[in-house]
């Protein structure tokens, strides 16, 4: 049994941070959360104005005013997806912004995180040019985890079958 994560981020570059995170379970069901920077224990400064313009357009103030906690959104993440053998994301940014998201928190994930690319290929064989096919054909991302998220799910059990 298996889960996909995705985040969405003030930006693309190592100064960048996690601003929500979502999930999808085989189930079919998830979540998403927006993440507060302000409650993070290191200093969440760089903003990427087309980011939130042209791609997921969640404001600062949205953040500030919805965004929960840090450490809450490690425990939430934790109590879910610890149940999972292995946890999907599409891309190494994910991988970046669980490790910065988590040592923010100085908490450490219960669940491991891995890119569906090198799973796929190293354990089944199956190029990812296969999953980001599967991936286009459900049609172009919202930019918003969860939704992305399922967008991967599907994407793996196409390529899956």
């Amino acid at each position: 049994m298996w889960a996909t994560l995705d985040f969405e981020a003030s930006g693309l570059s190592d100064q960048s941070y996690p601003i929500e995170v979502g999930y999808s379970l085989p189930d079919g069901s998830g979540n998403s959360l927006l993440i507060n920077p302000l409650t993070a224990s290191d200093v969440w400064q760089h903003w990427d104005e087309f980011a939130e313009q042209e791609i997921h357009q969640i404001t600062r103030e949205k953040l500030h005013a919805e965004g929960v906690q840090v450490s809450e959104v490690c425990m939430h993440l934790n109590a879910v997806l610890g149940k999972y053998e292995r946890v999907f994301c599409d891309s190494q940014w994910d991988l970046f912004w669980l490790g910065r998201l988590y040592h923010a928190a100085h908490m450490r994930p219960s669940f491991f995180l891995t890119e569906v690319g090198l799973w796929l290929m190293q354990e089944n064989g199956i190029e990812r040019a296969h999953f980001q096919q599967a991936l286009a054909e459900l049609g172009p991302a919202k930019h918003r985890a969860e939704s992305d998220a399922r967008q991967i799910r599907l994407a793996i059990s196409q390529v899956m079958r």
